[in-house]
């Protein structure tokens, strides 16, 4: 029997501090999901990792084998010391991963409500897992049904309107400590989306503030400068990786955002740059997961220090205005709840009332020959065709019910064990094989397409 869970954590569950020893790099997710695929009781599996999550989604034969499997992949996956006490402390079972995984799709599970950068992470960790051929039927149905959740959120909602990126989030957290950002000095250290969509935030405003971006590849900025950005007489990309540290240094605002996996920002020598170049008071934020910034640099005089984490408080003060955007899109999510559902039922309602229809209807012509080779010289028999509209009305009144009670069925669970039971008593083929067959139907059909 096959079960749905999702096992990992997230902001919800656990801090900063435990969630960035936890993250998987993009470069190590094959090697991943192929340590996935290994374990026993894991059949399917998909791996998103993000800032705020780190939650395997899998198809398990056994549940709580399935879980203290994925258990011991994250522990020999991760450097961890303290495997007990780091443990993975979110896990969730059946409809409840599918409801999980929509509302993540739809940004409502976002640190920052109905940030955009979400939909593009599950398309990745979706499209990873078919890559790595560790998605099979039921996740890759999840997955695509979320991506669509995800669209008509923030097509047919106001939450796509008025989400917040954590880009954003930041640069409003950096106004409310220095003000205006136009006429500030800035330097942002990385080069991925998030670090990007702030270069794009802070160049919208006309000013005479320079926005500094190093990357440990200049190629990358490179192309980042080919895109049409505005007031780009402002961006200065001439600074090389290896001074950081000065550039931080003269900055009012600093916004660190790469994938490094330690501190590139350590507190000694920041401090010493800081005493060469003047003690200026400078905003830090430290976007990255794992962070980036040793926590020390907090204790410098002048400078304040703050991680992801901090955005949860403009998370709480825009709450409100976005309340009413939240009930249309769970709306949706309910909708995909109940199509996923609804492929669920016709993976067992249509292959077994398809054989159970054909395995009485080959009874019946059975006994139809036997019938009719029997009756065919009495002179008072009736006729083949009435034999066989006869027989037909019967097989269809026996077949009737049962596939009325299939149909309405709603729980899953129960509707499996139903099937099972009618391909028990009739004598069909399990479940497993039945699945089995169709995928190596739809393989040959698909080979003899190409």
């Amino acid at each position: 029997m096959s079960h749905l869970v999702v096992c990992g954590l997230n902001y919800h569950s656990s801090p900063i501090a435990i969630r960035e020893r936890f993250t998987i790099p993009q470069s190590c997710l094959k090697h991943a999901l192929e340590g996935l695929k290994r374990l026993p009781h894991v059949t399917e599996a998909v791996l998103l990792s993000t800032c705020n999550r780190t939650e395997v989604y899998a198809v398990v034969s056994d549940v709580q084998a399935g879980w203290r499997e994925i258990d011991f992949f994250f522990s020999s996956t991760q450097q961890i010391g303290d495997h007990e006490a780091l443990k993975p402390n979110f896990k969730l079972l059946r409809e409840d991963v599918a409801v999980h995984l929509f509302r993540v799709a739809a940004g409502l599970d976002s640190m920052v409500l109905g940030e955009a950068q979400i939909m593009a992470q599950v398309k990745e960790a979706h499209q990873a897992s078919l890559e790595a051929k560790t998605a099979g039927p039921i996740l890759d149905h999840l997955f695509m049904l979320a991506l669509n959740c995800g669209k008509r959120v923030r097509s047919e909602t106001e939450m796509g309107r008025r989400a917040v990126s954590v880009s954003s989030a930041a640069l409003e957290l950096a106004r409310g400590q220095l003000g205006a950002l136009n006429n500030r000095e800035v330097a942002v250290i990385g080069a991925g989306r998030m670090a990007q969509i702030c270069v794009k935030l802070l160049l919208s405003e006309e000013g005479k503030g320079t926005v500094r971006l190093l990357n440990r590849t200049p190629e990358r900025l490179t192309e980042f400068v080919k895109n049409s950005l505005p007031n780009l007489q402002r961006l200065n990309t001439e600074t090389s990786f290896d001074e950081r540290y000065e550039a931080a240094a003269k900055a009012d605002l600093v916004i660190v955002s790469t994938s490094a996996p330690k501190t590139i920002l350590d507190f000694e020598e920041l401090n010493t740059a800081r005493e060469k170049l003047g003690k200026k008071p400078t905003c830090i934020i430290d976007i990255s997961v794992p962070r980036n910034v040793d926590a020390r640099v907090q204790e410098l005089d002048g400078v304040n220090l703050f991680n992801s984490d901090a955005l949860a408080n403009i998370v709480t003060r825009n709450l409100e205005e976005r309340e009413a955007c939240i009930a249309g899109a769970e709306a949706i999510v309910f909708e995909a709840l109940d199509a996923f559902h609804g492929w669920q039922r016709s993976q067992l309602v249509g292959p077994t009332i398809a054989e159970l229809r054909e395995k009485i209807e080959s009874i019946r012509l059975e006994h139809m020959v036997k019938t009719t080779a029997r009756t065919s010289s009495s002179p008072n028999a009736s006729s083949s065709e009435e034999i066989e509209s006869i027989s037909r009305a019967i097989v269809n009144q026996i077949l009737h019910q049962p596939t009325v009670q299939l149909k309405a069925t709603k729980d899953y669970e129960i509707l499996r064990q139903q099937a099972e039971a009618l391909r028990t008593l009739f004598s069909l083929d399990p479940l497993s094989c039945t699945h089995a067959t169709r995928t190596q139907r739809r393989k040959r059909s698909h080979a003899g397409d190409s």
